[in-house]
């Protein structure tokens, strides 16, 4: 008798046959390894066959009126042909190469077709339908699920080995979410789910079971990044100390948003708190990320240590260089660029003072993490647009010092992906979106860096605020 741990190539209709290249130990498709649908084809609704339309995909019911009759039109083309009817009009069918249904189609017989109408509103046919007893409802007048396959085996053949497995398993399959949480989301039982996700009674039922399964792969997927947590070697670093950051916010021309000095102010507490900061600040292309890492990387020198900020295209990083330099420079941080085509002899110089500390603050492209660079002693990497980097490149700058801290930034929502980056599979990455809408009230020419009498706040940026702010996010904070 089947149960979960039967193989596949156990399955009647499956067989060695069934196992394409890398399914060997496959088990029962019911079991842990359940084989869910790609697509759905909704077969459940019959037309007459006055109802037709030509050019449409559709199922009718109909009566075999003649015998079936076979043509062998040349090598390897064999046609069977049909005459059904029902109360409303006749249908020509015609299969190729499948001489079997010959002796299969009865006269007198009904039987259920389901294909693309082709002909005229005045003689309707379909060539090679889908077609089964009236009443089987097998392959027709339900909504059928579409499988990926493998060689040798068929959607039939799958469909009835799934049938197979469920009626042998269905008592035995483990429900892994507890009945509160079950009740509490409004969700069905497994054997319902697995029942309606692969012989959906309906629409809505399809619709629960997906949600149930949803939901399930979800939760467990929570649940093993809770555990990953739970494993994970806690990093030990020495705090950081208090800064005074009025100084830095008192050398800025415009008034930071409520947003951004709440990212601020929780970067700073990661970082005073003895464990490495591993921050993703998104935002809208304008909202302001770059003054929040600014902030980071004025606090950070100002504990004795240095700063990073790599940045995709050489572009961007001088960009960055020109809005930031000024700045810091003025708050006595000592800052350098460094790209691929800054000059041998610049570069010598500044991997020099990188590594004896006379450089404070870098930006600069991959030019950061070849292997000639080094720091004294790096304590904040910064990663602007990091889903454009690999993740070897941004471990390979964080490698550049003891456990440094790390702020990415990025306007593009970053999918979960486990297997993409060691930050967010850790779980441990913490989320920001660096400014939402401005309050009620608030006066929007100073949000874009201007005075309330219209004067530029900002002469070296053309009269605008800090990068962006002159666009507004309407996104919200977490």
């Amino acid at each position: 008798m089947a149960d979960l741990n039967t193989d596949v190539r156990y399955i009647k209709g499956i067989g060695a046959a069934g196992q394409g290249p890398g399914q060997a130990g496959h088990r029962h498709p019911a079991g842990p390894d359940l084989l869910l649908p790609r697509a759905y084809d909704d077969r459940s609704a019959l037309r007459r066959i006055a109802d037709l339309v030509p050019g449409e995909t559709a199922g009718v019911a109909a009566m075999v009126a003649s015998p079936p009759t076979i043509s062998h039109i040349r090598k390897g083309l064999d046609l069977v042909k049909l005459r059904a009817v029902d109360d409303t009009g006749t249908l020509d069918v015609t299969f190729f190469n499948q001489a079997w249904l010959k002796n299969h189609l009865r006269q007198g017989e009904t039987y259920v077709f389901y294909g693309r109408a082709e002909g005229s509103l005045f003689r309707r046919q379909m060539a090679n339908p889908v077609v089964e007893p009236e009443g089987r409802r097998e392959v027709t007048g339900r909504i059928v699920p579409i499988y990926p396959l493998t060689a040798g085996v068929s959607q039939l053949v799958l469909s009835r080995s799934i049938r197979q497995g469920l009626d042998a398993c269905a008592d035995i399959l483990p429900d892994v979410l507890p009945d509160r949480v079950r009740r509490n989301h409004q969700l069905c039982r497994i054997e319902y789910a697995y029942e309606n996700i692969h012989f959906p009674e309906s629409a809505e039922a399809l619709d629960l079971a997906r949600r149930r399964l949803a939901f399930e792969e979800l939760f467990l997927f929570t649940i093993g990044l809770e555990r990953l947590r739970s494993r994970r070697e806690v990093v030990h670093v020495p705090p950081c100390g208090g800064v005074d950051m009025e100084l830095f916010y008192r050398a800025l021309p415009f008034t930071l948003t409520d947003a951004q000095r709440r990212c601020v102010e929780e970067a700073l507490a990661d970082m005073r708190s003895g464990t490495p900061m591993n921050r993703l600040c998104q935002g809208d292309v304008g909202s302001g990320k770059t003054m929040v890492a600014a902030a980071c990387v004025y606090f950070m020198v100002k504990n004795g240590r240095q700063a990073a900020l790599m940045a995709p295209t050489e572009i961007l990083a001088q960009q960055h260089y020109q809005g930031l330099a000024p700045l810091l420079e003025n708050l006595g941080i000592r800052c350098a660029l460094l790209t691929g085509s800054t000059t041998a002899k610049t570069k010598r110089s500044i991997t020099q003072q990188l590594e004896s500390g006379e450089i404070d603050f870098a930006i600069g492209t991959h030019a950061l993490i070849t292997g000639s660079v080094a720091y004294r002693d790096l304590g904040l990497v910064v990663t602007d647009e990091q889903h454009r980097f690999g993740v070897a490149q941004r471990a390979d700058l964080a490698a550049k010092g003891d456990h440094p801290h790390i702020l990415v930034m990025s306007a593009t929502p970053i999918p979960p992906d486990p297997g993409a980056d060691p930050l967010r599979g850790s779980g441990c990455v913490h989320h920001r979106r660096a400014a939402p809408r401005p309050p009620a009230g608030a006066d929007l020419r100073r949000h874009r860096g201007l005075s309330p009498a219209g004067v530029p706040l900002h002469p070296q940026a053309g009269g605008r605020g800090p990068p962006g702010l002159h666009r507004l996010s309407h996104g919200r904070g977490k």
